[in-house]
């Protein structure tokens, strides 16, 4: 029992004096000082250096100058010490960035390191140099000479040089002769402003009629040719349309009237090969269906008439369309009017639209669809006049937007999808010369293109804000004839 007090009594005494120590005065000899914490400022910001991208043209020349502040030094940055390292290489002992990029396409890393002298403690900043052709982004322009010969114009988006320059294509050659079309689609990276375009160019009379290029260095990644068809026979590829999808990595091509799908290199054969009235597209009537085309389809048949609609069964057999809908519900409203345009609009949902005239007056047509995914009947949406006299020119439905515009002359007007009552939407200064031949609205910009056959170089652009509608550049006759156009900017 003694025993047990004792050790009782000693551990009482360990805790006292434990206590009484760690509530001591704490008389070290310390020497606090406020560190001196670097601020970098004056670059591009984001939470991770893969959305800090700044795209360099080959051969241009980046500067970077970034402001330096510590919390005790502010501007003072005599005690500090600066290194630039570009692809793991030290490019510069100063503070700002001087960078010739001659070296390689591609993506290659940056990092900026300040060092303060007096306390070893260093703070970076990370990005990315995207050194990229400069055509990568931009205003592309297909134009055909005298001869008919194609070639591709494109103003930069990165570079600030304010032309229109010919693109090249090393790899490739000539284009061919008789352009037909360029579309195209953006492929995304890290962000919003990490992509590049994807454009399909149409030629009639080429080596490789349909071309399908990566912007980044404007080299081809798909050709297709007569010996691309998966048929036999004696098959020759002269497209009249070619069109790509917006969201799925396939062509649509109307060639000698019938429609094909390309993919992967391969021409599918002619949807209904067999089809006994021998149906031919017209021109503008495929309605691009806007990601669904691997289920549905909606052309517009100039020799017989009348509107086709296929599907493929709703089956995982993409692309191939076995069912060719006939007599569907209300098909007799367009009887006796002309054709001008046709889309896939998803308006609220499935359906398909078209646009028609006779005489004076425009017709807007939908076709919806029912719960079992089936063409169920058209119907007539709005008639409306044509809004001035003289020749219609490009008509195009605006799927993102639901509206309608048509050029005539000089001037553009838009309707929404229910009235087709025709407003001025943008027209062109009184000195523009040539009627518009083709426009488009993408990316928060309108461009539009002329042509005045009586010049030497007849095609003319203009681009606006299309959103503010403002102009904001113009280049009277820079180019030969213009047969299409498209925009592969950075999104406003």
């Amino acid at each position: 029992m003694k025993q047990m007090k004792f050790i009782n009594r000693s551990f009482i005494l360990f805790l006292a004096l434990l206590i009484v120590g760690g509530c001591s005065k704490d008389l070290g000899n310390y020497n606090y000082k406020d560190t001196n914490a670097i601020t970098i400022t004056g670059l591009l910001e984001a939470n991770h250096p893969t959305g800090r991208i700044y795209e360099i043209p080959f051969n241009d020349t980046i500067r970077l100058n970034p402001t330096v502040e510590g919390t005790l030094s502010a501007s003072d940055t005599t005690q500090l010490t600066f290194e630039w390292k570009v692809d793991s290489v030290t490019i510069s002992k100063s503070k700002n960035l001087f960078y010739v990029a001659n070296k390689r396409y591609g993506k290659i890393s940056a990092e900026f390191t300040v060092t303060d002298k007096s306390t070893g403690i260093t703070s970076s900043y990370n990005c990315f140099l995207n050194i990229v052709n400069p055509y990568k982004w931009g205003y592309y322009v297909l134009t055909q000479n005298k001869s008919k010969e194609a070639s591709l114009y494109c103003l930069s988006s990165i570079t600030k040089k304010a032309s229109f320059d010919q693109v090249l294509l090393p790899k490739l050659g000539k284009l061919g002769q008789n352009p037909v079309s360029i579309s195209g689609t953006k492929k995304y990276g890290a962000s919003s402003s990490d992509f590049y375009n994807v454009l399909t160019i149409g030629v009639q009379d080429a080596v490789n009629p349909v071309v399908v290029i990566d912007s980044r260095e404007f080299v081809p990644t798909l050709l297709y040719n007569s010996s691309s068809y998966v048929g036999g026979g004696n098959f020759g590829l002269r497209p009249s349309q070619v069109m790509n999808d917006l969201y799925n990595d396939v062509i649509y091509v109307v060639n000698k009237g019938k429609f094909h799908v390309l993919r992967k290199g391969a021409i599918a054969l002619p949807a209904f090969i067999d089809d006994p009235t021998d149906y031919q597209v017209a021109p503008n009537g495929v309605a691009a269906p806007l990601g669904n085309g691997r289920y549905f389809m909606s052309i517009y048949d100039e020799k017989n008439k009348k509107v086709r609609v296929w599907d493929n069964g709703i089956t995982a057999n993409e692309y191939v369309y076995i069912n060719d809908y006939k007599d569907i519900l209300g098909h007799e409203l367009m009887n006796g009017k002309i054709f001008l345009a046709c889309s896939y609009a998803n308006i609220p949902s499935i359906n398909h639209i078209y646009l028609f005239k006779q005489d004076n007056q425009l017709y807007s047509y939908r076709l919806d669809y029912g719960a079992d995914y089936k063409p169920k009947s058209f119907s007539l949406l709005g008639t409306g006049p044509i809004p001035t006299s003289g020749s219609l020119g490009y008509v195009y439905f605006d799927g993102p937007t639901s509206r309608w515009f048509m050029a005539i002359g000089k001037t553009i007007y838009m309707a929404s999808y229910l009235g087709v009552e025709f407003q001025k939407y943008v027209q062109l200064p009184a000195d523009a010369t040539g009627d518009i031949v083709k426009f488009k609205i993408l990316d928060g910009k309108l461009m539009i293109a002329t042509n005045d056959q009586s010049a030497s170089k007849p095609g003319s652009i203009y681009i606006y804000n299309a959103n503010t509608l403002a102009m904001e550049q113009s280049f009277p006759h820079v180019v030969d004839e213009i047969v299409d156009l498209h925009l592969g900017v950075l999104t406003q």
